[in-house]
């Protein structure tokens, strides 16, 4: 049975082991997840607007230590730039 997807889309903190790169820490609420792989990493751009409003996200879906799968929403382009914790599958 498949698992069901749960919508969070907090923004939370990300450390990488190298920077830029995908993430390797994911923390949400005051817990540390340890991203074991990441499953897809998917870059979309937005030129729809004007340079100085576009707002480019990077998508990853990783698997974390407990088994569970989060997708995570990096937002880039002009401003400021942070993560946000989209969905998760797997964890209770």
């Amino acid at each position: 049975m498949a698992e069901m997807r749960r919508f969070i889309g907090e923004e939370i903190e990300v450390l990488w082991a190298e920077k830029p790169g995908p993430p390797s820490v994911v923390i949400w609420r005051g817990n540390r997840y340890p991203v074991l792989e990441v499953l897809s990493r998917e870059r979309r751009l937005d030129f729809s607007r004007p340079w100085w409003r576009r707002r480019h996200r990077d998508i990853y879906r990783v698997r974390i230590a407990n088994g569970a799968i989060f997708e995570l929403h990096f937002h880039r382009g002009p401003g400021r730039r942070y993560w946000v914790l989209y969905t998760i599958e797997g964890l209770e």
